[in-house]
């Protein structure tokens, strides 16, 4: 786009000193949002792990986050206690509507299922009360 733009202004017709300006702010910009959107140190880990990870960093920003699942709680539950880290049997269908419900009255559950598979049982949960809020307005 850089480039679009600098071609434009060699052919005359645009103050080039404004244009210039205004690309620089653009560049410095987007340095200060590249730096605070990556870290230098990174590292390799598994998938659960990085679930692991952005789980409790949601949680330490946020009092109203709160999880509820089966096995990806390595660690959490002795951080933030059992009031925000729920170990769930395999009720899907049941924390799930707690997560709809809890969502509903202002909290940011985040409610894991164990595959797919169980996640497609928990649709109505899921579809409905936004229907409901869809016909009220």
């Amino acid at each position: 786009m850089l480039g679009i733009v600098r071609r434009r202004i060699s052919r005359g017709g645009v103050n080039a000193s404004i244009v210039e300006q205004s690309l620089q702010k653009i560049r410095n910009q987007s340095l200060i949002y590249a730096s605070r959107s990556y870290s230098a140190a990174s590292k390799e880990m598994t998938v659960r792990d990085a679930l692991n990870s952005a789980l409790d960093e949601e949680m330490s920003a946020d009092p109203k986050v709160f999880v509820m699942g089966e096995e990806i709680t390595k660690g959490l539950l002795e951080k933030y206690g059992p009031e925000r880290v729920v170990d769930t049997p395999i009720t899907e269908a049941g924390f799930a509507g707690i997560g709809v419900g809890a969502a509903y009255h202002g909290l940011r559950p985040v409610v894991e299922f164990m595959t797919f598979n169980f996640s497609m049982q928990v649709r109505v949960y899921l579809f409905l009360p936004f229907r409901s809020i869809y016909i009220k307005a």
